[in-house]
């Protein structure tokens, strides 16, 4: 870095000098250096990294605005205004990720209501702009427009991914301009059911499977998330009977009435579609409400790193010896699972990543028990439990998972548990080598609303002190007054941490 002190200049300090540097252009370097850096950055370190200059700034303007993510309808108005007043920015644009009325990323605060057409406009307008974009991600109420959808049909000859959610009306129409596009390397649908939970009663639009099968051969990545009754499901065969030749990533959750038995076909088709396509890497798979063998040769699957679905697929996998990162969650583990969830799981040498749900605390440790190369475990508890038990959980991971790094718990909330730093604390006791905790509280009695988030992320300082860095945010009861609650601070541990699950009291916080 040599460039950028040419010239030291004098200066005085308690009557000596000391070589003053000075910050001189990034000329002097060649400016690929500072790209390839800056690929390297998270968000909030690249833009302090622009920040350093105007000339960063006008340098780095391709990766700040590659990926534009707007994620509520505040975000949106404000996002896209900005974008209409300058539309020389749009030519960075990537990636663009719009959802408007999306609650759920908000929380804990409200974020109000926007009218889905307006958005929907202006992104139209900027659609003339938006010429290198090549990934559309739209999460609303309903289906993007059809007008938004031909615009950038045709004014974004690089857009090659489509993420749509939608149709919270609970009906998808037929006449979508969604699935009219061509040459797409991935597309994600997901229909939730209708306002009243209700399932679709309309067939799936046969210009979606047109899409698909005829439109779409260099598909990478697939995601259909649909919720109908059974009987309108006899299209999925013409899916199942095509072949992708670079298909490496599949999402298959089909969600069937309540009452209505999953067809014969064409789920029998899944598993010599499966066998057809041997690049996936990736596979989600949830056929509710009956779970059908899938029927898979030795040949099938060799390259399959990732799995999202239920025990039962797992254990009829070919190849369990590369399964990397697995993800339970879709359906509560039980006490009699257990003795076939351990058997299914035990043949995983591989497993680096785990997400499951458990019924009943004690129903963990059996699991882990076979696990012991995670590095990432991510826990739902169905159910509340209190400091007593969480001793005894952070002793099992310390002796059944040496090598865990990211443990993630969720749990039912009651007014008397402690506070969630000390929760962050006693697992840390424990499991000294681990480098962030995330927890989530939510309340039983709300239909599992969430109530609280906290993350503990361990860093160094530059004297080698360890810290939490932590952020927490939540919804306060009533009882406490209400409200919503955010708070970001560093937690110093100055005190030495011992195995037995004690920490010294000599802690400091310090707030910024």
């Amino acid at each position: 870095m040599k460039g950028f002190f040419p010239r030291p200049r004098s200066g005085h300090f308690r009557g000596g000098q000391y070589p003053f540097p000075t910050l001189i252009s990034c000329d002097l370097l060649p400016w690929e250096i500072f790209i390839k850096i800056a690929g390297f950055l998270q968000s909030d370190h690249l833009l302090n990294f622009s920040l350093a200059s105007s000339q960063f700034r006008r340098l780095l303007l391709p990766e700040l605005y590659r990926t534009v993510a707007l994620h509520s309808s505040r975000a949106c108005l404000s996002g896209l205004a900005m974008l209409r007043k300058r539309p020389e920015l749009c030519m960075y644009i990537r990636s663009l990720i719009v959802r408007p009325n999306c609650a759920v990323i908000c929380w804990p605060r409200t974020d109000g209501p926007v009218n889905e057409t307006d958005v929907a406009s202006i992104i139209e307008e900027l659609a003339d702009n938006l010429t290198n974009l090549e990934k559309f991600e739209w999460s609303g109420l309903e289906l993007p427009s059809n007008q938004l959808c031909v615009a950038l049909r045709r004014k974004c000859p690089m857009l090659t991914e489509i993420v749509s959610s939608g149709a919270g009306s609970g009906y998808l129409s037929t006449e979508s301009e969604v699935f009219n596009f061509e040459n797409l390397t991935a597309f994600s649908l997901f229909v939730p059911p209708g306002p009243k939970k209700e399932f679709l009663l309309i067939d799936i639009p046969h210009s979606l499977w047109d899409m698909l099968t005829h439109r779409a051969a260099n598909l990478q990545k697939l995601s259909l998330q649909l919720f109908y009754s059974s009987h309108h499901l006899l299209d999925l065969d013409r899916l199942l009977n095509t072949i992708f030749p670079r298909l490496c990533a599949l999402h298959l959750d089909i969600v069937c009435a309540k009452g209505n038995t999953a067809p014969s076909q064409p789920f029998t088709l899944l598993g010599p579609f499966l066998s057809a396509h041997p690049l996936l890497t990736s596979l989600s798979i949830h056929p509710c409400p009956d779970v059908l063998p899938l029927d898979l040769p030795p040949t099938a699957l060799t390259q399959l790193t990732a799995f999202v679905g239920v025990y039962q697929h797992v254990a009829e996998l070919p190849h369990p010896e590369l399964l990397e990162t697995l993800d339970l969650t879709g359906a509560p583990v039980s006490a009699p699972d257990m003795k076939a969830i351990a058997a299914a799981l035990s043949r995983l040498v591989s497993l680096k990543s785990l997400d499951v749900r458990v019924a009943a605390p004690a129903l963990l440790v059996p699991i882990i028990e076979v696990c012991g190369g995670l590095t990432t475990l991510r826990v739902v508890f169905a159910a509340n439990f209190g400091m007593k038990y969480l001793r005894s959980l952070s002793a099992s991971l310390h002796q059944h998972l040496p090598h865990l790094r990211s443990f993630t718990l969720y749990k039912g909330h009651r007014l008397t548990d402690g506070t969630m730093l000390q929760y962050a604390l006693t697992i840390l006791a424990n499991n000294p080598a681990l480098q962030e905790i995330h927890l989530a509280w939510f309340a039983m009695r709300e239909r599992f609303a969430r109530r609280q988030n906290g993350s503990y992320v361990m860093r160094t300082d530059v004297m080698g002190m360890r810290y939490l860095e932590v952020c927490e945010r939540g919804v306060r009861s009533a009882n406490m007054g209400g409200g919503i609650f955010g708070r970001r601070f560093r937690y110093a541990l100055e005190g030495k941490m011992d195995f037995r699950g004690s920490v010294e009291r000599r802690v400091a916080r310090i707030r910024r």
